[in-house]
């Protein structure tokens, strides 16, 4: 299920938050209270989950089962003192879920969907229930009274890995911060206004997505098909159009999941803080996609050594965890190359280590930052090497004409392109792309001059201006829902 749909605005979500409220609210008792919100939660993301197909959901299945498997030999390893075996079951959960996560990058099967995102969450887990991070309920001492891990925490850890705002994109969320952040939600009180600004998110994230990101889609999936054709402006457009798309598509959802904690009282981590903002690749790479960041950081470059051995090896490390993560992106060379770009910058950017100090030259780093991961992204969003190089080649010498109708079609929604019709705007030479120039300008000015959804949410004077507006962007998505597409980030 999308949360871009029908059926999870105008019925998944209001039946599975009212159900838990309800329950929240009958039960007193905090360990039935517990129990039966905890089984809530994994019943409706098991349907949430379900809708996209019986192998997306086996292959799930048979992951939480080994991982469970895992779990148990080393928590019963680890509670009796034999740390040297408990090493050995821990490598061979990481190398089982790591070659599962391979053969479905690189085999050519079908993804299944969120494999990357539920993996490395189960990593997460496996390894800090090694490290003793992840506290367990159950030890060796009380294991029959409680079930053992396949007993009360067996439902949380379900829970965890699959709580469906954060299961198809993320975050990563370590199970210590979900274990606490359930808890306050179990015991949260529904508060009104904390519902409106949900919602107020909730509309804003769809809006992000279903009007902004699958609108300037469109022109992106018709220049990276149609390459040859495209003229000077319209190629470097096709750029920036993807660099929004990627944005408002991350940050839409990531609006969503936030908006549906926020109802539930659970504190749904940061995953996304205006990256564009950014005055350097480092500083893009705090913003963008945190927690994906701060896996890396956690389970990758600090093992090889971080930065505690030299500089030389500081930078190859660095170089490391990008080229992983191109990889972890996608299997072709456009990836790689997108991954040591980031990674060779951000080289450079450490070895400098100088921050702009004045007004206008934090503007010339945002803006130059910009530029640089816009190209990055060309890459990332190319099927080949060639592909891209061809993109920036019609950017120099692609020639100076009229869009091609097909590329600025996209924008001239019937809703905005009525206005425009009735209006002596429609008499204008260019007023088939007066539309496109309307969202480049208003996505432009959301990116780098307006605080982001959550940060304006948070602040906002809820009031009858803030319900007006979320019953605009509501109406006008759900209107729009026939023809969304799914999130970018599911193909990962």
């Amino acid at each position: 299920m999308l949360f871009n749909s029908y059926g999870f605005v105008m019925l998944f979500l209001p039946i599975f938050i009212l159900g838990f409220c309800l329950l929240r609210r009958a039960l007193s008792d905090s360990n039935s209270k517990e129990l039966a919100l905890n089984i809530w939660i994994i019943a409706g993301s098991l349907v949430f989950y379900g809708l996209f197909g019986l192998r997306n959901l086996a292959i799930l299945a048979a992951s939480i089962l080994w991982n469970a498997a895992i779990v148990r030999g080393l928590t019963v390893k680890r509670d009796c003192g034999n740390s040297g075996p408990a090493k050995i079951i821990l490598a061979i959960g990481i190398v089982a879920d790591v070659l599962l996560l391979l053969v479905f990058k690189f085999s050519g099967l079908i993804l299944p969907i969120a494999i990357s995102f539920y993996t490395f969450n189960q990593i997460s887990f496996i390894v800090d229930v090694y490290r003793g991070e992840a506290v367990l309920g159950c030890n060796a001492a009380d294991d029959a009274a409680c079930g053992g891990f396949y007993g009360r925490d067996f439902l949380t850890n379900l829970s965890y890995i699959l709580f469906f705002p954060k299961i198809l994109q993320g975050p990563l969320m370590s199970y210590k911060d979900f274990v606490a952040e359930q808890k306050k939600s179990f015991e949260a009180k529904v508060d009104w206004e904390n519902v409106m600004r949900a919602m107020l998110l909730l509309s804003m994230g769809l809006f992000k997505k279903v009007i902004l990101a699958d609108t300037f889609g469109k022109a992106v999936n018709y220049s990276f098909s149609n390459i040859a054709v495209l003229g000077r402006l319209e190629a470097i457009l096709s750029a920036f159009f993807y660099s929004f798309q990627l944005y408002f598509d991350f940050s839409g959802y990531c609006d969503v999941a936030t908006a549906v904690c926020m109802l539930m009282g659970f504190g749904l981590v940061v995953n996304f803080n205006s990256p564009y903002k950014s005055v350097n690749i480092m500083d893009f790479w705090k913003r963008w996609h945190i927690t994906l960041t701060d896996f890396f950081t956690k389970y990758i470059y600090i093992p090889l050594g971080g930065n505690r051995k030299g500089a030389v090896r500081t930078y190859v490390n660095i170089l490391i965890v990008f080229l992983v993560s191109g990889i972890w992106h996608g299997t072709g060379w456009t990836f790689v190359v997108w991954g040591l770009m980031h990674g060779v910058m951000s080289v450079i950017t450490r070895a400098v280590n100088k921050v702009p100090k004045t007004r206008i030259g934090h503007a010339a780093a945002v803006l130059a930052n910009f530029l640089y991961v816009t190209a990055a992204w060309v890459f990332f969003r190319a099927e080949s090497v060639k592909d891209a190089i061809s993109i920036f080649g019609r950017m120099i010498f692609g020639g100076i004409r009229p869009f091609y109708s097909t590329f600025a079609d996209g924008f001239n929604l019937d809703e905005i392109w009525y206005f425009i019709k009735v209006t002596p705007l429609m008499k204008l030479s260019f007023s088939w792309d007066i539309c496109l120039w309307l969202f480049t300008a208003f996505a432009v000015i959301i990116i780098f001059f307006c605080p982001n959804a959550i940060e304006y949410t948070r602040k906002c004077k809820i009031g009858i201006r803030t319900t007006l507006l979320t019953a605009f962007l509501l109406f006008w998505c759900v209107l729009s829902f026939g023809g969304v597409a799914t999130y970018l980030y599911m193909n990962f």
